[in-house]
C-alpha cells in the first residue's frame, strides 16, 4: 500500500514535470522563431534593396551620355557660335583702290556691279540739293548723306563724297537728276571731305589734331575697323549740337576714317 502511494506520488511530480517544462518550453521555442524570422527579413531586406539600387544604378549609368563627348560637342558649337558673333574681320578695302569706271547716274536706285562698276568714286552732282544713300546687300545703311550741286549754297551738304561701292551694293538717289561718279587716285592728304578714309592709305597712321573750322553744319567723323565695331565717334561743327572745332585722336593702319554730313576737316600731324 505504501508502494503504491509512493508509486502514485512520483508519478504526479513526474507528469507535473513535464506539463511544467512542456509549458515553458513553448515561450522560448515562440520567441527563438521570432528572432530568427526578424533576423532573416533584416538580413534579406537590405540585400535586396541593395541588388535593386546597383541595378537601377547601372541602369542610369548605361543611358546617361558620355560626358567626353557631350563636353566635346558643346564646346565645338560653342567655339563656332562665338566666332561668328564675336570675331569681325577688319574691313579691307585694298582691292578697291584705284578701281572704277566714269559713269554718271539719274535718279533711282541703281545696282553696283550692273549700273557702276565696283571701286572707289568721288561721287558730285552737276546741279541740284538731294540726297544720296548706300546699303549693302543685307539692306544695311553703309553711307547716307546730302549732295549739293549749288555752287552758291555750300553751306549746306556736301559738295563732294568720297566711298567704296562693293558689288552688289545698292545706290539709292533722290532729288538730284544727274549724280557723277568718278574713280579716285589714292594719295596721301591732309584735308578730308565727307566720306570714308583709310589710315595707312590716305595717311599715315599716327596721333593728330583735327579742325573743323565750319561751326554752321554739324556732323560726325567715326572710326572702325569694321562698320559694327566703331572704336570711336566725335562731333562736329556746331557747338549747340554739342560739336567741337578742334580735338586730338589717334588712328591705326587700317582703321576706317567716316566723315559724315560735313563738309571737310583737316589733319594736323602731333609730333
Amino acid at each position: 500500500m505504501k508502494n503504491r502511494s509512493a508509486s502514485l506520488k512520483l508519478a504526479t511530480v513526474v507528469l507535473g514535470s513535464v506539463l511544467f517544462l512542456g509549458a515553458c518550453s513553448n515561450p522560448f521555442n515562440s520567441l527563438a522563431d521570432e528572432i530568427n524570422s526578424w533576423m532573416n527579413s533584416d538580413g534579406s531586406a537590405p540585400e535586396e534593396s541593395t541588388e535593386e539600387e546597383t541595378a537601377e544604378e547601372t541602369s542610369e549609368d548605361t543611358n546617361e551620355p558620355d560626358d567626353s563627348e557631350s563636353s566635346d560637342e558643346g564646346q565645338s558649337e560653342g567655339t563656332d557660335g562665338g566666332s561668328e558673333e564675336t570675331e569681325v574681320q577688319p574691313k579691307d578695302y585694298s582691292g578697291l583702290m584705284g578701281e572704277g569706271e566714269e559713269t554718271t547716274l539719274e535718279s533711282g536706285t541703281h545696282e553696283v556691279g550692273n549700273d557702276v562698276p565696283a571701286g572707289r568714286y568721288v561721287i558730285t552732282a552737276d546741279t541740284g540739293i538731294g540726297n544720296l544713300f548706300i546699303t549693302n546687300e543685307e539692306d544695311m545703311t553703309v553711307l547716307s548723306t546730302t549732295l549739293n550741286g549749288e555752287e552758291e549754297a555750300q553751306d549746306y551738304g556736301s559738295g563732294k563724297v568720297i566711298a567704296f561701292l562693293e558689288e552688289g551694293q545698292s545706290i539709292e538717289i533722290n532729288g538730284l537728276e544727274n549724280v557723277n561718279f568718278t574713280p579716285h587716285e589714292t594719295e596721301e592728304v591732309s584735308e578730308l571731305f565727307t566720306g570714308m578714309w583709310v589710315a595707312g592709305e590716305d595717311f599715315p597712321a599716327g596721333v593728330y589734331e583735327i579742325t573743323a573750322e565750319d561751326e554752321v553744319q554739324y556732323g560726325t567723323l567715326e572710326t572702325y575697323t569694321h562698320p559694327d565695331r566703331v572704336k570711336a565717334r566725335f562731333s562736329l561743327g556746331d557747338p549747340e549740337y554739342g560739336g567741337m572745332s578742334s580735338f586730338v585722336t589717334s588712328f591705326e593702319e587700317g582703321d576706317v576714317v567716316l566723315l559724315r554730313n560735313y563738309p571737310s576737316v583737316s589733319l594736323s600731324p602731333m609730333d
